[in-house]
C-alpha cells in the first residue's frame, strides 16, 4: 500500500518527467510564422530555423536563462514531495512555475517589440508562445491542484465543485483527442530534417491550431463574434437544462425556436405602431409560440403517458415543415382551389418580407454609442438594477421588482449624460451582434432565479429528482410537467429573435437559411454546463469561440471547421462518462462518503 507522500512523489514525479520531454521536443516559442502556418521554432536543445526566416537583429539569448531556470524550479518540484514542506511546499512552487511563465512571455514579448521599434512596418508579426513555455504553464497548475488535493479535505473541495471539474476535464480529454485527430490528418508545414525536427514541428502544428481555435479571445472582432454566436445558444442551453432540471429531455428545441421566429416575423412585419410597443410584442410573440409548441408534448405527456422526447423530435418535423409552407410560395392549390398566402416575398429566394424598424433589436453600436456618443444607460442600468436586489431585504418578488424599477430609472438616466465621442472600425461594425445578447443575459438571470429561488423551482427540481416524492409532497406532476416545457419552449423561441428580429445572419427577415440545428446544439451547451446558467453561459461562450476560431484555423490551416463539431461530440461524450472519473465524481452518494471521510479527518 503506497502512503500519501509516495503517492504525490510519483505523481510529481510523472508530471514533472512529462514536462522534460515537452521541453526537448516542442518549441517555447515562434517569432515568426507565414500564412499557412510555417514558422521559426525556438528551442534550447536546437532551432528549427527555415533559411532566411528571420530578420536581422532577432536576439535569442533571454531563452537559454529561462531555460536553466526552469530546471532549477523542475528539480525542486521533485524534491519537495520527500520533505517536510510536503503539499503546502507545492502551492510554492506552482506558484513559482505561474511566475516563470509569465517571466517567458515578458521576454519573448520584449525580444519582438525590439525587432520591431525601428522598422516602419512590423517585421514580426504573426508571433506566439510554443508548447514548451505552456508545458510550464501547465505544469504549474498540476502542482497547485496536486496541493490542493493532498491537503486535508482537498479531495473533498474538487468532489464539491464536480459540476466544474467533470466538464473542465472532459474539455481537456477531447482537446487532446482533438490534437491527435489533427497531427494525423494534417501534414506538418515545414520540412525536417531528423526525428525531433519532425516531433517538433507536428507539436507546433497542434499548438497552432488551437491558438486559432482560441484566438476570438484576443480579437476585439472575434471577441464580439464569438458573443455573436453564443447568444442563441444560450438560449436553447437554458431550454434543454430546464426540461433536465425537470427529468425531461426536450429535443423540440430547434421546432419551437422555428415557431418563435414566425411569430416574431408575422408581429414584427405586420403589426404597425410605435417601437416601444410592437418590438415587445414581438419578443413576446415568439416566446408565447415556442412555449406553445412546447407545451403540446407536455400535455401529451402528462395526459396520455406519450414519451416528451417521440413527440417533440415529430414535432420538429412538423415545425420544419409548416415554416416551409409559409415562405416558399405564396399560391398552393388544395382540390382544385387556389390558397393564397402573403408571407414570401417576391423572388426565387424563400423568405419574408423585411421587419419593420420599429420592431427590430438595435445593433450593438446603437446600444453601446448611439450617434458615436459613449453611453452610460448600460453600465448604470446594470449598477443600480444590482444595487436595488442586494438593497430590498423582502420576498423574491420585491428585490426582482426593486431591480427592474431602478434598472430602468438607471437606463434613462445613464442615456441623458453626455459621452465621449467613439469611433468603430470597419472590422468591429461588421459583426451582428445586437440586444439580444442582452436578453439572453436577462434569460440566464430568470432561469438562477426561478429553479433556484422560487418555490416553483424547487418543486421544479423535486420533481427531476424523485417525481413519486415530489407528487407525495403536493405538486402536480401533470400541471408541472406541461408549466416546464412551455417554459423551456418559450426560451428556445425567443432564441429566433437573435436572427429575425436582430438580423443575426444578414437581414431582418425570416429566412430559409435560419439554422434553427442551434436547438440540438443546446443539448451540448445544457450538458457542458451541468444545466446551471453560469455553466450554460459559459459553454455557449466556448462554443461560439470554437464556431469563430474554426473559421481562422480553416482559412490559414486548411483544416476544416468541422473539426469544432467533432470537439463538440467528443465533450459530450467525455461528460457522458464523468470525464473517466473516479465514481465519487459523478455518483452523489460516493461523493457523499468522501465528503463524510474528509471531516472525520479535520476533526481528528
Amino acid at each position: 500500500m503506497l502512503t500519501d507522500r509516495k503517492r504525490l512523489g510519483l505523481l510529481v514525479l510523472l508530471g514533472g518527467g512529462g514536462t522534460l520531454l515537452l521541453w526537448y521536443l516542442a518549441p517555447w516559442a515562434v517569432p515568426h510564422r507565414v500564412f499557412g502556418g510555417e514558422g521559426v521554432l525556438l528551442n534550447p536543445f536546437g532551432h528549427h530555423l527555415p533559411q532566411g526566416s528571420l530578420p536581422q537583429g532577432y536576439r535569442d539569448a533571454w531563452l537559454y536563462p529561462v531555460f536553466y531556470l526552469s530546471l532549477a524550479w523542475l528539480a525542486l518540484s521533485l524534491l519537495l514531495p520527500w520533505t517536510k514542506a510536503g503539499p503546502q511546499g507545492l502551492y510554492w512552487a506552482g506558484a513559482l512555475g505561474l511566475g516563470l511563465f509569465l517571466l517567458t512571455y515578458l521576454l519573448f514579448q520584449g525580444s519582438v517589440a525590439q525587432v520591431n521599434a525601428g522598422a516602419e512596418r512590423p517585421l514580426l508579426r504573426r508571433y506566439s508562445l510554443g508548447l514548451g513555455s505552456y508545458a510550464t504553464l501547465a505544469y504549474g497548475l498540476y502542482l497547485l491542484l496536486l496541493a490542493r488535493v493532498f491537503s486535508p479535505g482537498g479531495l473533498a473541495l474538487l468532489v464539491r465543485r464536480r459540476g466544474v471539474v467533470v466538464p473542465l476535464f472532459s474539455l481537456l480529454l477531447a482537446s487532446l483527442l482533438g490534437g491527435a485527430i489533427v497531427a494525423v490528418l494534417k501534414e506538418s508545414p515545414g520540412e525536417a530534417a531528423t526525428w525531433r525536427e519532425a516531433l517538433m514541428l507536428k507539436l507546433d502544428l497542434i499548438t497552432y491550431t488551437y491558438q486559432l481555435l482560441y484566438s476570438p479571445l484576443v480579437s476585439p472582432s472575434g471577441f464580439l463574434q464569438s458573443l455573436l454566436l453564443a447568444t442563441p445558444l444560450i438560449f436553447t442551453g437554458l431550454s434543454v437544462a430546464l426540461g433536465f432540471r425537470g427529468g425531461l429531455f426536450n429535443i423540440g428545441a430547434p421546432g419551437q425556436l422555428i415557431l418563435g421566429a414566425i411569430a416574431a416575423m408575422l408581429v414584427g412585419v405586420y403589426l404597425p405602431g410605435p417601437r416601444w410597443l410592437v418590438l415587445p410584442l414581438a419578443l413576446l410573440a415568439a416566446a408565447l409560440a415556442g412555449g406553445l409548441w412546447g407545451a403540446i408534448p407536455g400535455w401529451l405527456k402528462a395526459r396520455f403517458g406519450a414519451h416528451e422526447v417521440i413527440n417533440t423530435i415529430m414535432f420538429n418535423y412538423i415545425a420544419a415543415s409548416l415554416f416551409l409552407f409559409l415562405i416558399s410560395a405564396n399560391e398552393y392549390k388544395f382540390f382544385g382551389q387556389t390558397l393564397h398566402l402573403p408571407f414570401k416575398y417576391p423572388g426565387y429566394e424563400a423568405r419574408s418580407y423585411e421587419v419593420r424598424p420599429e420592431a427590430r433589436i438595435p445593433h450593438w453600436t446603437d446600444l453601446v454609442a448611439p450617434g458615436g456618443e459613449l453611453s452610460f444607460a448600460l453600465p448604470l442600468a446594470l449598477l443600480l438594477g444590482v444595487l436595488g436586489y442586494f438593497l430590498v431585504r423582502r420576498s423574491l418578488g420585491h428585490r426582482v421588482l426593486a431591480a427592474g424599477l431602478l434598472g430602468a430609472l438607471g437606463y434613462g438616466l445613464g442615456g441623458l449624460l453626455p459621452g465621449p465621442q467613439v469611433a468603430f472600425g470597419p472590422d468591429l461594425t461588421s459583426v451582428r451582434l445586437n440586444g439580444a445578447f442582452l436578453l439572453a443575459l436577462l434569460a440566464l438571470l430568470f432561469f438562477h432565479l426561478y429553479v433556484f429561488r422560487h418555490v416553483g423551482g424547487y418543486e421544479l427540481r423535486a420533481l427531476g429528482l424523485a417525481p413519486k416524492a415530489a407528487e407525495y409532497g403536493g405538486v402536480n406532476p401533470g400541471r408541472k410537467v406541461v408549466w416546464t416545457m412551455f417554459l423551456a419552449g418559450a426560451l428556445a423561441g425567443l432564441a429566433a429573435t437573435h436572427y429575425v428580429l436582430g438580423g443575426g445572419i444578414d437581414e431582418y427577415r425570416l429566412k430559409q437559411s435560419l439554422p434553427y440545428s442551434v436547438g440540438f446544439d443546446g443539448i451540448a451547451v445544457a450538458l457542458m454546463g451541468q444545466n446551471t446558467p453560469l455553466g450554460v453561459g459559459l459553454a455557449a461562450w466556448l462554443f461560439g469561440i470554437l464556431l469563430t476560431g474554426g473559421l481562422q484555423v480553416n482559412l490559414q490551416l486548411g483544416i476544416s471547421r468541422e473539426l469544432v463539431a467533432v470537439l463538440q461530440a467528443l465533450i459530450v461524450l467525455f461528460i457522458a462518462a464523468g470525464g473517466f472519473l473516479p465514481r465519487y465524481f459523478t455518483d452523489p452518494l460516493r461523493a457523499a462518503e468522501v465528503e463524510l471521510k474528509a471531516e472525520k479527518e479535520v476533526k481528528e
